[in-house]
């Protein structure tokens, strides 16, 4: 048609013989008329035909595009993306997307422009939030465009394309509200309305009725009941060793011999000076019958003659100190000597202990002291094996407080028939000064503490419910409630975290 237009000016022109200026003005009008004749005579069907065909063509390209890379997940995405590349949208930036594959995706989309990630992220909320569009691509498009355009003929080219587009516009909306709708704001209240009713998963626990005991809690080192440090009462040379570390020994039992040969020689001495003053001392007392001597002379015979019966019976202990014995039953947990060692008195040789009963030092606060009386139960868990615990008793209770450390001292006595405990060891000491039978009992990871304030999620028909709770005493992994549930109430124990008062939940299993 245009090529019509363009040879009948030029045949119009060449009828005339002189070609002016004029001529040449006219010649440039009808070219322009001619220009603006053909385009409004082309039909206007054939550009809508071409408008969608190219959308066809993109979003069967846009199908087959996502499933030869392997990200049919991103499919529900064509028909959004057909419609924003009409819009406008950059089309090969969109066409580099849906060629990635999904482990790509991510740097892909950060080489793109803003405008591209924007668009793509949209039809994503829209595809997978549920509010996504519905209908294949092109839907609600109406089939009467080419008389909606025919009919604006006769106007100039450009109120008939802003009539044209407004026409379109509104027939749209008319014949499919629907998809207008979920265009505009209801795909939005639809996405929001969808991750806010999606319930939490969460565990519960029963509140339950029980018993509770109230302990103090400390930890300390265990000690020995008894415990002495053997020492050598007098001075020699060490001989022979008879026990070592962890014999069990009974009291007086032999550990270790000192040198004798000194000792003994110093008894033969003596005994031999006791034999010669016991002669002078008879011929003193016959003497002073017959008034030989004088009474001092006699008593001075006396005299020596004690005092080297002391000096032998110092002696005959110093002979018996030389043997090295105990003086308590126990274990041996030290020896200090070795053989050939020159012993002093008072030389440190064995340590003993006893280990048939354990005690518990504790350093009890002050603000303690009305609660912890004799008598009371105590349990005692000892790390090293593998916490194990062992029953005890308040043995002990010191009457004043130490005004230094502002505590007081308070013993707890273990048995130990089995040996298992030994002097040294870490424990973990609780004393019983309380306890309360059927009562409620949570579990302590239920309960949400912040600041002063304690509470807990209630579920009841699917709806957790903040509630505050009052707390009593706390033991192992329970805790005890005085108000704000009742027996049988089901509580958030895991998932509490990204709960509101009101949230929607669902129960699982742990």
């Amino acid at each position: 048609m245009l090529f019509r237009t363009f040879a009948g000016a030029l045949s119009v022109i060449e009828s005339r013989a002189i070609v002016t200026v004029m001529d040449t003005r006219r010649f440039a009008v009808l070219l322009c008329a001619g220009l603006v004749i053909a385009g409004c005579e082309s039909d206007p069907s054939e550009s809508v035909a071409s408008a969608s065909a190219s959308e066809a063509d993109f979003s069967a390209f846009c199908a087959e595009t996502v499933t030869a890379s392997g990200n049919d997940r991103m499919a529900g995405l064509c028909p959004c993306l057909t419609e924003k590349v009409k819009e406008g949208a950059d089309k090969e930036e969109i066409t580099t997307v849906l060629k990635s594959s999904p482990q790509s995706m991510r740097q892909i989309m950060g080489d793109l422009s803003e405008a591209t990630r924007n668009t793509i992220r949209g039809c994503m909320r829209e595809a997978f939030a549920g509010g996504g569009r519905g209908g294949s691509p092109g839907a609600g498009r109406p089939s009467g465009g080419d008389s909606a355009i025919s009919a604006s003929k006769g106007d100039s080219s450009s109120r008939s394309s802003t009539g044209g587009d407004r026409e379109r516009g509104s027939s749209t909306a008319a014949s499919n509200p629907a998809a207008s709708s979920q265009r505009g704001g209801g795909s939005r209240s639809g996405r929001g309305g969808g991750f806010q009713s999606r319930p939490v998963p969460v565990a519960v626990t029963l509140v339950e009725r029980g018993r509770v005991d109230a302990f103090y809690a400390t930890t300390t080192t265990l000690t020995s009941q008894e415990e002495a440090v053997v020492v050598a009462r007098t001075q020699g040379v060490v001989e022979d060793i008879f026990s070592e570390e962890g014999d069990q020994v009974k009291r007086g039992a032999a550990l270790a011999q000192l040198d004798t040969r000194k000792l003994e020689l110093e008894v033969r001495r003596t005994r031999t000076n006791i034999e010669s003053f016991e002669r002078a001392f008879a011929r003193s007392q016959q003497l002073l019958q017959t008034n030989m001597i004088s009474p001092e002379a006699h008593d001075q015979a006396r005299y020596n003659l004690e005092r080297e019966k002391a000096s032998l019976a110092l002696q005959i202990y110093d002979l018996a100190e030389a043997t090295i014995r105990a003086p308590i039953d126990g274990v041996i947990t030290k020896r200090e000597i070795k053989l050939g060692n020159t012993l002093s008195p008072n030389s440190p040789a064995f340590e003993i202990k006893r280990v048939d009963a354990i005690e518990a030092i504790l350093n009890v606060p002050e603000r303690e002291v009305n609660k912890v009386q004799r008598g009371q139960l105590a349990r005692v868990t000892v790390d090293a094996l593998s916490s194990t615990e062992f029953d005890g008793i308040v043995d002990r209770v010191a009457p004043e407080i130490d005004a230094n450390s502002g505590t007081f001292r308070v013993t707890v006595r273990m048995d130990n028939q089995k040996s298992l405990l030994r002097p040294g060891m870490f424990a973990r000491v609780g004393v019983r000064y309380d306890s309360k039978e059927n009562t409620l009992l949570l579990k302590r990871e239920a309960v949400v503490t912040q600041k002063d304030e304690s509470s807990v999620f209630v579920v009841r028909d699917g709806v957790a419910t903040k509630q505050e709770v009052k707390l009593g005493y706390a033991m192992g992994s329970d805790i005890e409630i005085l108000d704000g549930l009742v027996e049988g109430d089901e509580v958030v124990v895991t998932g509490q975290g990204g709960l509101r008062d009101g949230s929607s939940v669902r129960v699982v299993q742990l």
